[in-house]
């Protein structure tokens, strides 16, 4: 099939005669989603990954930072999709009990708690998916601002992830693989 090119206009030759070429037909007509649903299966159809462009010195291993998360999901922004993440702090009251002197004693023990509530929407319609995902922190860290940080990124990673489906390769999985030995395996000599 030959394209030919006469003032602006644009013909192929089909079996010798010239057939015009609007130009807007040449163009796939993408239906946009109109749900949050149909947006985020169109998202997963796509098979976005995050660049896992950072490294972990401790483990010598690679991931994905928050970054490299934000762009990969920002790829849904064309679909409608877009989100939030909010740091929320909670009291926890939690009823305690001990024995003083053969007398069981009950109190109440307040315990702050540290989340990252993520939240996915779309353009068109008021549905939302949303996850909570803990900050994990020591007990005596919670008061350093770096730790708190830290715990805090890895806890908006793992939030975008979980609700947009990306893949993680995680490094705690990383650091809990057994190494292989070959003590008592045949290995042909």
């Amino acid at each position: 099939m030959e394209v030919l090119k006469e003032e602006n206009k644009v013909f192929v030759d089909v079996k010798g005669k010239k057939v015009p070429i609007n130009k807007l037909e040449k163009k796939e007509v993408v239906k946009k989603p109109t749900s949050l649903k149909e947006a985020m299966t169109e998202f997963q159809r796509m098979n976005v990954k995050a660049s896992k462009d950072s490294t972990n010195p401790h483990f010598k291993s690679s991931y994905a930072d928050l970054t490299s998360v934000i762009n990969a999901v920002n790829e849904g922004a064309d679909l409608g999709l877009s989100f939030t993440q909010i740091v929320k702090y909670e009291n926890l009251l939690l009823k305690r009990s001990k024995s003083e002197n053969g007398a069981i004693v009950e109190y109440q023990e307040v315990i702050r708690d540290i989340f990252v509530h993520t939240i996915v929407r779309h353009t068109s319609d008021n549905e939302t998916y949303e996850c909570t995902v803990p900050v994990l922190i020591n007990s005596p860290d919670k008061d350093n601002p770096q730790k708190m940080g830290s715990a805090i990124t890895y806890a908006k990673r793992y939030g975008l992830q979980s609700l947009y489906g990306l893949a993680s390769d995680d490094d705690a999985n990383e650091a809990s693989k057994k190494e292989i030995s070959n003590k008592g395996v045949f290995n042909g000599r």
